[in-house]
């Protein structure tokens, strides 16, 4: 069913919990496993003062390296055997539609971040903008290591 999996992976908690949750479902269907991480462009108001320094971008790119590295060992102690890459100043949702049509991946493993309404609407979600984006299943990993959502409160 799942012969080709990719995997968006920044690294947090919540990545991390859809990892683990991504290696049994790779395991179960033998698949061929890709991990993507993506470094997104700068906000707007970081470049309104100019572009940034080369240290800082080059800072972020090792930072993510590392954040590929660290993924990829998790699938060896599985006995998995997965490539993995960064893509750099991209917008997220449409790096992992495109690494996903160049992989012809059948699944794309992503975590879910909680935030607020308000953070949501300003920042956009990724998980919501891949809908429009991938040409397969979306697997979305609930936080399983974070706090759980609060609860509304009634005005009753």
């Amino acid at each position: 069913m799942f012969q080709t999996i990719l995997f968006a992976y920044d690294g947090s908690a919540e990545c991390r919990d859809a990892l683990r949750e991504g290696l049994a479902v790779a395991g179960r269907f033998s698949a061929r496993c890709h991990l993507l991480a993506v470094v997104p462009p700068p906000p707007p108001l970081a470049l309104a003062a100019g572009p940034l320094p080369a240290e800082i971008l080059d800072a972020e790119k090792a930072r993510v390296k590392d954040i590929v590295k660290e993924g990829l060992a998790r699938f060896r102690q599985e006995g998995i055997d997965a490539t993995g890459s960064v893509v750099i100043e991209v917008e997220p949702a449409r790096a992992i539609g495109a690494v996903a049509r160049e992989l012809a991946a059948d699944l794309v493993i992503i975590g879910h971040h909680r935030r607020s309404a308000l953070d949501r609407w300003w920042s956009g979600s990724v998980g919501h903008s891949l809908l429009d984006h991938l040409p397969c299943s979306l697997f979305v990993s609930m936080p399983r290591t974070t706090g759980a959502w609060p609860r509304a409160q009634s005005p009753l």
